[in-house]
């Protein structure tokens, strides 16, 4: 089994408020995103915590394809 290493610098773990400010949305959005199912989280108690291997292929599954120039 393959484990994921995580740099020192960034945590295996953002909470809400850390998620929105690197994602540059509104901490509502982040809650919107958990609801519709869109964005994988942890659930502790009433706390979310959501692990960068997750926002990684959330972010990789968003990508779009570069668009040509005419």
């Amino acid at each position: 089994m393959k484990r994921e290493t995580v740099s020192p610098n960034k945590p295996e773990f953002y909470t809400v408020s850390q998620l929105a400010r690197m994602l540059q949305v509104t901490e509502m959005t982040i809650y919107r995103m958990v609801r519709r199912g869109e964005l994988p989280c942890h659930s502790i108690g009433r706390a979310k915590r959501f692990r960068h291997t997750d926002i990684e292929a959330f972010l990789k599954g968003c990508r779009t394809p570069n668009q040509p120039t005419v």
